[in-house]
């Protein structure tokens, strides 16, 4: 009797689930194969054009990125000004607490914790406030850090450099990063 009671429980639960998933899964099949979602040519055309700037775009970066690679190679003084602002950013990181890392790990053990069938709602409540402070210190803390102006001040100082420095490497350095910005403007 006791088993014939959980089992029917069970399906109801079973029911209860697929009746909560099969509605946004109608929906979504419906407009997936109405004749308004059909992509006209256009649409095409505009998912190729997307893709062709996105490889473009990668293409830029991957240039750049040597450049400033063989640019770092050729200038050790920059090397050692990329250490120092990294020295001050790493201190100023542990000062504030701010360790993003630290942060994943948590929110992955959160979200695994809230999609636990054991967990209770009132705990998953109290997960996904303890989510929220958690990520809110982090923003906090994120904000703190690009708030300090002797760290904002040698890391553009550093950019700056490594530009200039890159720019005369390479002189088609500045094409390419105009032409980067463009192509992100455009998406």
């Amino acid at each position: 009797m006791h088993n014939s009671k959980t089992r029917t429980q069970q399906q109801a639960n079973t029911v209860l689930n697929l009746m909560k998933y099969a509605l946004p899964l109608m929906l979504v099949t419906l407009f997936a194969f109405s004749p308004a979602s059909k992509a006209s040519d256009a649409a095409t055309d505009t998912v190729a054009n997307q893709k062709e700037v996105t490889h473009r775009i990668n293409a830029i970066q991957r240039d750049l990125a040597s450049i400033r690679q063989q640019t770092l190679q050729a200038n050790p003084e920059l090397i050692e000004q990329a250490k120092a602002f990294e020295t001050a950013y790493q201190a100023k990181a542990k000062e504030i607490g701010y360790n993003p890392d630290e942060f994943i790990n948590q929110a992955q053990e959160i979200q695994d914790k809230v999609r636990n069938a054991e967990t209770s709602e009132e705990e998953r409540e109290a997960l996904i406030k303890e989510f929220a402070a958690a990520k809110r210190q982090l923003a906090e803390q994120r904000e703190s850090l690009l708030a300090d102006e002797s760290l904002m001040a040698m890391q553009e100082k550093l950019q700056s450099d490594t530009y200039a420095a890159m720019k005369a490497f390479d002189p088609k350095t500045e094409r390419l990063v105009d032409e980067l910005n463009t192509l992100l403007e455009s998406l």
